[in-house]
């Protein structure tokens, strides 16, 4: 009788403790997408975002960061890579749960990383090049539970002033917070290509002006936001009219913060928050957009 009651308490707090397990719902989430060509894409409650991969690397992408817009907290990172891949039904149109229609191209896009160096003009306005990178070589998952995701990227050529420059970001996104958490290293590979030294730098976030640009607004000395319309891409703007007969898909507002930062503004197109920078340290910055359209 001792024995078939102690079975029974075992089964019940086995079943119990399934319960639980099923009961803890993530909110956040991230994979490598080989199907994509070596998407690295993540998420939580407010917003998905990818960045490219190697396979991609003949369509020249940049090391920027692509958002995707989405309706609810529901997780959709699987649902709209099915949908496009096997269904062949565009991400790019907004089906109720949201939609991609941020352009990227070979800019940092919504929050990638951004290099700056003097170009002997002047260290003003003019005065500073900007640099962006191409697509990652190798990537690694760090941490991932419910309710944080980590993830590592590594770019072996970064070209920087004729300098070969390796990259290391480490992201962080965590449940509750449209913020990302940007970690980066970047070291030299000892290649040259001009024979002259490597230049100051000045690095930190930055996201690519759309011409749909409603609104840039400072916040604090280190910050910077801008609001634009969601159907910035002209492609994108059409194919939700051939759907359903409206180009209208709200706002975003995109953000990014570098602590520390000496300059924040607008420079080559991009909203940049950038600080002096010595290769081997890490440097932090964070980034993240939300959207008029998202309904908790």
């Amino acid at each position: 009788m001792k024995k078939t009651l102690f079975f029974i308490l075992a089964l019940m707090s086995f079943v119990s403790c399934q319960a639980q397990q099923e009961a803890v719902k993530a909110k956040v989430y991230g994979r490598y997408v080989p199907e994509r060509k070596d998407d690295f894409a993540w998420e939580n409650e407010y917003a998905a975002f990818r960045m490219y991969g190697p396979a991609l690397k003949s369509e020249n992408p940049s090391n920027g960061v692509d958002l995707w817009l989405k309706a609810s907290p529901e997780l959709v990172v699987d649902s709209f890579y099915y949908r496009e891949h096997v269904l062949g039904l565009p991400y790019h149109i907004n089906y109720g749960k949201g939609l991609d229609c941020y352009k990227v191209g070979h800019t940092c896009g919504a929050g990638g990383l951004v290099v700056l160096t003097a170009n002997g003009e002047g260290a003003n306005g003019e005065g500073y090049q900007t640099w962006i990178g191409g697509p990652y070589d190798r990537w690694t998952i760090v941490e991932q539970t419910p309710d944080k995701f980590v993830f590592r990227l590594e770019y072996d050529s970064l070209l920087v002033a004729g300098h070969v420059l390796q990259e290391t970001i480490t992201i962080t996104v965590q449940a509750g917070s449209p913020m990302n958490v940007a970690e980066v290293v970047l070291t030299e590979k000892g290649e040259e290509v001009t024979g002259y030294g490597l230049p100051d730098l000045l690095v930190g976030g930055g996201i690519y002006l759309h011409e749909t640009v409603d609104e840039v607004e400072y916040i604090g000395r280190d910050a910077i936001q801008y609001t634009e319309d969601a159907l910035s891409d002209k492609t994108a703007a059409q194919m939700n009219y051939d759907y359903n007969g409206s180009t209208s898909q709200g706002r975003i507002t995109l953000f990014v913060r570098t602590p520390g930062a000496t300059k924040v503004g607008l420079m080559d197109g991009n909203a940049i928050s950038v600080r002096p920078y010595i290769l081997g340290d890490t440097l932090t910055y964070y980034f993240g957009a939300t959207w008029s359209e998202w309904k908790e």
